[in-house]
């Protein structure tokens, strides 16, 4: 199937319509790439949209070539369903910013790194008194809890909890705090006043500029971290492995992996911090990548 692939699309990439150039690693470094580790919304798919069906064959191939593909995302478990019915055969993925390690066969959590009861109280204190206003959401592996005001409607499944009960979502087991401040939609500019409130005892980011939302992970977990223990449990170093992003929350992703890929049209931080780019959703997002790495395999 790669070599069908290889053969029907060129493995060039095709010409950046911007300014930013579009730079590829060469065919040798793309036929060593044995894993290829993506994040999802703005990147395997527009959020609320199917995989395109270019991309999906491509990832179907992978599987065809022993190429393992696992998805790393800011997603909750619960959020999973969709895309592994478009791909049954994903064995794993990383949810949580890395906080979740969820077996898409077995349904089960197969490793969870959940944030300190110290480190959430420390947290909650500084919210309360610096920016009291901001409300929180606590992601735990039974579900989402959310204080009063959190959003203004209830998300779908979502439990509320008092004003300041962090010990409730605690004893949940808390995965990712959701930090939301009314009136405020400009993410960055939420994770600048949030950033220094979680030094120390939480990793700050965000996936989407434009929802108002920060994500707190536990501290020193990333997709990163989560990505490299999965590959060294399987032998595999870094060079071997594409990883694709948009997001603030990819960048310590796309730095670890050999070839990190910033999707065209993502963030401004991570277009930037990438010397690699795949094109935009819209002409093609990470497939024509993926065909470049299977046509570069060795025979």
């Amino acid at each position: 199937m790669s070599g069908a692939l290889g053969a029907e699309r060129s493995a060039q990439p095709p010409p950046a319509r911007s300014g930013l150039a579009r730079t590829w690693p060469d065919a040798g470094r793309l036929g060593r790439v044995g894993v290829i580790a993506t994040d999802i919304d703005g990147t395997l798919l527009r959020t609320g949209s199917p995989i395109a069906e270019r991309t999906a064959q491509a990832l179907d191939a992978c599987a065809a070539a022993g190429i393992i593909v696992i998805p790393v995302t800011g997603r909750p478990i619960r959020w999973m369903a969709p895309i592994s019915e478009q791909v049954p055969h994903l064995p794993l993925t990383i949810c949580s910013n890395g906080a979740v390690v969820y077996d898409l066969q077995a349904r089960r959590v197969v490793h969870a790194e959940l944030v300190e009861e110290a480190s959430l109280a420390d947290f909650a204190l500084r919210r309360s008194q610096l920016i009291p206003r901001a409300r929180l959401g606590f992601e735990t592996l039974d579900g989402l809890l959310v204080e009063p005001d959190f959003a203004a409607q209830l998300p779908a499944g979502a439990r509320r909890v008092e004003l300041g009960d962090w010990r409730t979502a605690q004893a949940a087991g808390v995965v990712k705090v959701l930090v939301r401040l009314e009136g405020q939609m400009d993410s960055d500019a939420l994770l600048h006043q949030v950033e220094p409130l979680a030094r120390g005892c939480m990793h700050a980011t965000h996936s989407n500029p434009a929802n108002g939302l920060v994500e707190l992970a536990p501290a020193g977990v990333t997709k990163a971290g989560a990505l490299a223990r999965f590959c060294a449990e399987r032998g595999i170093g870094a060079h071997e492995v594409a990883a694709f992003g948009d997001m603030p929350n990819d960048l310590e992703m796309l730095a670890w992996a050999g070839s990190g890929f910033a999707v065209e049209g993502g963030h401004p931080r991570v277009l930037a911090a990438c010397e690699h780019r795949s094109p935009a959703l819209d002409e093609g997002g990470i497939g024509p990548v993926i065909e470049a790495i299977l046509a570069a395999r060795p025979a």
